[in-house]
């Protein structure tokens, strides 16, 4: 059997305990932590979106790690990292304390342990079902609202929101004994090769390339190439603005449906909902994502996007509500898988790790403006109307630019190595 799909259930349960719990657990406790320490709306959004900005920001130095220590022992450490930072969370008193645990110390430990070293071991393991294996990452992963939400509901409503913490800590260092015991960095570590093929991907003649709408680069880029090209920046751009629409609503979502007459089980429900669907969305872009071209997929997922927070803005009854949880959660899925999957399509394997960390850092910066931006024009104006039309027109921008992005050509001739050489390197 080949080992790599062992190994993409292991990372996926990775994903599951260290990012699903703690990003979607994290929106449901926030009003009560808003209630017991009285802080501002905007004081809460960029405490949330604190954790964003760590998780984004620390990509360079999680692809240093993982050059130095390999994936393996990155994702061991990141844990007890990310459980430091949910006892920290646990037994804060102020909002110094709420930033550094779960912000600095929460965000690097999840950084650590998820989407770059998972995206580097899919992008090691898989070539021809590359968007395949990263829906399954990341549609499993996504699965932790889906029991986050409950869990945290359920937890809150006992009346001490910190043991939801203390859960969070146990996670994260069961995702630990799961990269010590199961992570293993490359094929050729077991004898095997990539897509359980039987020789090297070099053999993989381009006459299937081309039975297929789907563009893959038989060249590995250097970063620095990679970034020179407008692609790279269109694949960012997509991806900036599909994270900001997911941050703001998580962080924001349930505070305004509730002020607006939605019932607080509904709000909650509708946001560990809108996490499943979502799962739902990122596992078909990935089988999607091997048959038709990421790009188109991704347009279609800002687009989609657009329409789910028009219906989330003027939800008013239920109905709107649940057409926001499908549309908008599927979309989001269809998005973010179909932006991960452009990387390292378009500039190879060898330097995903290296390209995802750089591609983080401006997806984080333009993803935190959700939550901080989002709060601060509902303390201003007294509701999300104004967050919400802006963002449907970053939305829409997002979407006709990535329509437009062509394939990379090669900065030139000796900026990459062969797909064999490729194959040899984590």
């Amino acid at each position: 059997m080949f080992y790599g799909w062992k190994l993409l259930v292991g990372i996926s349960l990775i994903f599951f305990l260290a990012v699903g719990l703690t990003f979607s657990g994290v929106g449901v406790l926030l009003p009560s932590m808003v209630a017991e320490f009285g802080w501002s709306r905007t004081q809460m959004g960029f405490g949330y979106a604190l954790i964003a900005l760590v998780f984004g920001f620390s990509g360079p130095v999680v692809a240093y790690v993982i050059d130095r220590i390999g994936v393996r022992k990155t994702m061991f450490y990141g844990g007890f990292i990310n459980a430091l930072g949910a006892i920290t969370t646990y037994y804060t008193n102020s909002l110094w304390q709420f930033y550094l645990g779960a912000g600095l110390f929460m965000g690097l430990g999840m950084a650590m342990q998820t989407v770059i070293p998972g995206n580097q071991l899919i992008a090691n393991w898989f070539y021809r079902k590359r968007s395949l294996a990263l829906g399954i990452f990341l549609g499993l992963g996504g699965l932790g609202s889906m029991c986050a939400i409950p869990v945290s509901i359920y937890i809150d409503a006992t009346g001490n929101w910190r043991h939801i913490w203390a859960v969070m800590g146990m996670c994260s260092l069961l995702a630990s004994a799961i990269a010590y015991f199961l992570v293993k960095e490359k094929p050729s570590e077991v004898g095997q090769f990539s897509d359980g093929h039987t020789s090297e991907p070099e053999e993989v003649t381009t006459t299937t390339e081309n039975k297929t709408q789907v563009f893959r680069s038989f060249e590995s880029w250097r970063a620095i190439d990679a970034v020179k090209t407008s692609s790279f920046w269109f694949i960012v751009l997509g991806g900036s603005a599909a994270v900001m629409g997911t941050t703001m609503v998580t962080s924001q979502m349930v505070l305004h449906l509730t002020s607006v007459g939605i019932t607080p089980v509904l709000a909650g429900t509708a946001l560990g909902l809108q996490g499943t669907v979502g799962a739902g969305g990122r596992l078909m872009g990935g089988i999607l994502g091997d048959k038709i071209d990421p790009r188109r997929l991704l347009t279609v997922g800002l687009a989609g996007q657009f329409v789910g927070i028009y219906f989330l803005k003027n939800a008013v009854d239920p109905l709107y509500v649940y057409l926001f949880v499908v549309i908008f959660g599927l979309d989001y899925g269809i998005s973010a898988v179909s932006s991960t999957t452009l990387v390292v399509n378009f500039f190879g394997a060898m330097h995903n790790a290296r390209l995802m960390a750089i591609r983080g850092i401006v997806v984080t910066i333009v993803g935190g403006i959700g939550p901080v931006g989002a709060g601060y024009l509902a303390d201003v104006y007294g509701n999300y109307s104004l967050a919400f039309s802006i963002y449907m027109g970053v939305a829409l921008f997002a979407a006709l630019a990535v329509v437009m992005m062509p394939n990379p050509r090669p900065y030139r001739k000796n900026s990459h190595t062969s797909i064999k050489q490729e194959a040899n390197h984590p």
